[in-house]
């Protein structure tokens, strides 16, 4: 379940917009309204530990639907429902990992959002780790820890791109600052810069860099380890995202991030240092349809 949620996205490159022809990137939803994100992230890391690296190759693909339930000023709320997860590459029993995967579908959350787009409270939560769980008191705080509610809210925030309070155009910037502690995991910090490329076709380009670092946080009981140290910052985090402004919404998204450092995990009383290394690919696509057939 570990996954690192950045913004971003595959796009074309754009003829500049004039500085006299600014563009609205802010978002424009109605009661009612729904849509469906399908997000794949593609893993690829070398952990060297005890004088061995071994290679990890791991592709998550999530499908989820987006429902507007209220466009109060200040306090809209939107409902994203799972309809599909699909997990490759872990090690272990592959049919145990698609049951578990099986359990996302249908799992719920309603986030609630103020005039900057930023979360303000989190519906259901509890709900969907006992969804997810299914009635075993073990694998809710697993559960738990690895998908705490800090974490959980940046699936919204992948989709719902935090928009400039004012019109903008070529060459603006902006910026937004995500902590997030991950329970047992450490402390997340990931600071992204936003700058407006262009637009063409009423599709804004807007480039994304970012700064990732994770530092070591408090132990969790209920994983079967304790990350003691922790230096992993990011070495290369660049992407686009393309934003229509006739709808309103994001359209697509891609980013790619490198991430670098080394590890001291205690297992069993034992520490054992660790180095990683990893590169990530997260695609984030706009549909109206659910593109999950069943």
């Amino acid at each position: 379940m570990r996954t690192l949620f950045t913004l971003a996205a595959l796009g074309l490159f754009a003829a500049p917009v004039a500085a006299a022809d600014p563009v609205n990137l802010k978002w424009s939803l109605k009661e009612g309204d729904s849509f469906y994100a399908t997000t794949t992230q593609d893993i690829d890391q070398n952990i060297k530990v005890m004088g061995q690296t071994v290679n990890q190759k791991m592709t998550t693909t999530t499908v989820a639907r987006f429902d507007v339930k209220s466009t109060k000023a200040g306090a809209m709320k939107i409902e994203m429902t799972y309809t599909k997860v699909t997990m490759e590459g872990l090690p272990g029993d592959g049919a145990a990992v698609a049951k578990l995967t099986e359990r996302f579908k249908g799992a719920a959350l309603a986030a609630t959002f103020d005039k900057g787009f930023n979360i303000t409270k989190l519906d259901g939560y509890d709900k969907f780790l006992d969804k997810l769980s299914d009635g075993d008191d073990m694998l809710r705080k697993i559960f738990d820890a690895m998908m705490p509610e800090n974490a959980v809210r940046m699936l919204f925030t992948q989709v719902f791109v935090s928009p400039p309070t004012d019109k903008t155009a070529a060459g603006d910037k902006w910026t937004r600052t995500d902590k997030v502690p991950l329970s047992g995991l450490g402390d997340l910090t990931n600071k992204t810069t936003y700058t407006v490329e262009g637009v063409k076709n009423d599709v804004a380009t807007i480039k994304t860099t970012a700064d990732v670092v994770l530092k070591a946080g408090e132990a969790n009981p209920a994983l079967p380890f304790k990350i003691v140290k922790a230096d992993m910052k990011s070495d290369d985090v660049k992407g686009t995202i393309l934003f229509d402004t006739k709808t309103g919404r994001l359209k697509s998204s891609s980013t790619t991030m490198k991430l670098k450092g080394s590890m001291t995990i205690e297992v069993m009383n034992q520490e054992v240092d660790t180095e990683i290394d990893q590169k990530a690919i997260t695609k984030v696509e706009i549909t109206e349809k659910n593109p999950v057939k069943d």
